[in-house]
């Protein structure tokens, strides 16, 4: 079963590395369903909602020592185009679920992101694009549940994009401030960071693959704030006006889930 799971993740791993030697065009900043964020903004006065379903395997709630398999049950987002250089965004899920090897099922309501997206140079022949985006994160779900923090989180990321031929690449890096769940006035400062692809295989389709994750430097870092790292690949295809996307993900540290599916659409408005 390890070796199975072992080399499930490898294969994963390198089917994204080898998506990062190919080519890619696209118009708009999409990233699902990818984590890592893409430097460039949706079009000034623009509407992009976004909804999905997630299932993990095995995923890790250290605080509440809870493990089992996850459900993301309608994951949401709302991202508005502010203008020429910034882009507002709200994150949250409907409904979190966990059932676990006891045969018990915990729900709750999935933490809401604020994000807001703002432009630091566009892209030119020799200056990748750069963007600047805080989110502070606020705690919906909660303890009880088994599936929440109650703390409030901050990260700050610096985003860069570039084309390359038919290769867009993008990738995020930055920090963290995690208060800690157990421990009044104690926090932990994780440093973040993406690294994406994105690859035009039609006029209609792109292939899209990343790892991304967080680095707790500390060597017993607070519960809820362990490193954790994961790859995704997967497939967006325009039809109908929307952007649907799918993607597989497979966690690479003891608290990310084994592995998971994504799945989910985009419909973009306009002014």
């Amino acid at each position: 079963m390890y070796l199975r799971m072992f080399l499930y993740k490898r294969l994963l791993f390198s089917f994204s590395f080898i998506s990062f030697l190919l080519c890619a065009t696209s118009v708009h900043a999409q990233q699902r369903p990818l984590l890592t964020e893409d430097p460039r903004l949706i079009p000034s006065g623009s509407l992009d909602v976004e909804a999905g379903f997630g299932f993990e395997k095995n995923a890790v709630y250290t605080v509440s020592n809870l493990e089992g398999n996850h459900v993301a049950l309608f994951p949401l987002g709302l991202n508005f185009g502010l203008g020429d250089n910034a882009e507002f965004q709200m994150n949250w899920t409907v409904h979190d679920y966990l059932h676990t090897a006891d045969d018990v099922w915990h729900s709750d309501f999935g933490d809401v992101s604020l994000s807001t997206k703002m432009k630091v140079a566009g892209e030119s022949h020799a200056v990748p694009s750069i963007s600047f985006r805080p989110t502070v994160i606020l705690p919906n779900a909660s303890q009880n549940s088994g599936l929440g923090l109650n703390t409030m989180r901050f990260f700050a990321n610096v985003l860069l994009g570039k084309t390359i031929g038919r290769l867009y690449v993008f990738g995020n890096f930055g920090f963290g401030i995690i208060d800690d769940p157990t421990v009044a006035e104690a926090q932990n400062d994780p440093l973040t960071y993406g690294f994406a692809t994105m690859i035009w295989i039609t006029p209609k389709v792109n292939w899209v693959s990343e790892i991304n994750g967080f680095k707790n430097p500390r060597e017993s870092p607070a519960l809820g704030s362990e490193s954790r790292s994961q790859v995704r690949s997967g497939f967006q295809l325009e039809a109908s006006g929307i952007r649907w996307d799918v993607g597989l993900l497979a966690g690479l540290t003891k608290f990310d889930p084994d592995y998971g599916i994504v799945f989910g659409m985009t419909k973009r408005f306009k002014k």
